[in-house]
């Protein structure tokens, strides 16, 4: 509610930044009941242009301020569903805001959810990421009843819509640990990380060098992990960096050299990979020549 001792007596005749600055509320947050309805007809804004109104509306920055705004007086009560009607962006940010409870808001994951699924068409800018916080909404039941089907449909549409590598690595993680009551299922937890292996993340090129090298999912192949710890190595996963470092130390995949290991275990230690300075240790008589300097990293 609004402390109506602090504002002018004139207040609906004030312009909006005018009342902004003299208001002394709460910076508590607010729920969400005031602007729950849909936008009607007579609002103070329908005469403005989209481009206008969300330029004006957008200067406020925080979803909170246009809560209370909404407050004020009963033309404005759909004030912040006008600010997100015309513009994805502010219906994305609308969304994360009250899915998260930030920018002055309360959470309220119903609305949320609702908003989200305005987002999801293919043609959206914010398609895939809607997509994904619908995914775990159903996996998770917030803001919706819990829906395991529905969640990994979700996951799956953004891969297959939006080719969205953060969704393919979802699910195959979801399938490798048996996540969210899916039953565990190796095979299709390999096929997943390679799908997001090839859209460049680079957990899931790692997650699937690992696959390779041990035959999970897939057939066993040396020289298939190598090429993949090398692509995951190259885009800064560390932990990769060692496993080449390994693959070339134990000629696996490739011929034996304690030299090119030694580069490789670089790489990863003086990004503090442990196993690295250890096997660095191990090779020191050869790290030295190969690694200038390389004690000074080692303490040795």
């Amino acid at each position: 509610t609004t402390d109506t001792k602090s504002w002018p007596a004139n207040k609906s005749k004030q312009p909006i930044k005018a009342i902004r600055t003299r208001t002394t509320m709460s910076p508590q947050q607010l729920p969400l009941y005031h602007f729950e309805g849909t936008t009607q007809k007579g609002s103070d804004f329908d005469v403005l242009p989209p481009e206008i109104l969300h330029n004006i509306l957008a200067s406020y920055q925080d979803w909170g301020d246009l809560a209370k705004l909404a407050n004020v007086q009963s033309s404005w009560k759909n004030l912040v569903n006008d600010a997100a009607a015309n513009n994805e962006d502010s219906k994305w940010e609308l969304a994360v805001a009250l899915l998260e409870g930030t920018n002055g808001l309360a959470r309220n994951p119903k609305k949320a959810f609702n908003l989200l699924a305005e987002l999801a068409e293919p043609s959206s800018n914010h398609a895939a990421s809607a997509m994904n916080k619908l995914a775990h909404c159903c996996l998770t039941g917030d803001g919706v009843s819990k829906d395991t089907t529905a969640g990994i449909e979700w996951l799956t549409k953004a891969y297959d819509i939006a080719q969205d590598a953060h969704a393919a690595h979802t699910l195959a993680v979801t399938y490798e640990y048996g996540e969210h009551g899916v039953e565990i299922d190796v095979v299709e937890a390999c096929a997943w990380f390679l799908k997001a292996a090839e859209k460049n993340h680079v957990e899931a090129m790692a997650e699937y060098a690992l696959c390779c090298e041990l035959g999970c999912g897939r057939d066993q192949s040396d020289e298939d992990a190598l090429t993949w710890y090398v692509k995951a190595a190259n885009a800064g996963h560390v932990t990769s960096k060692f496993s080449v470092g390994e693959a070339f130390e134990e000629a696996r995949g490739v011929p034996q050299s304690d030299e090119e290991a030694c580069l490789w275990y670089y790489r990863a230690a003086v990004e503090g990979d442990e196993d690295s300075k250890r096997a660095l240790r191990r090779l020191r008589d050869i790290a030295r020549i190969v690694v200038p300097g390389v004690g000074g990293l080692l303490g040795v």
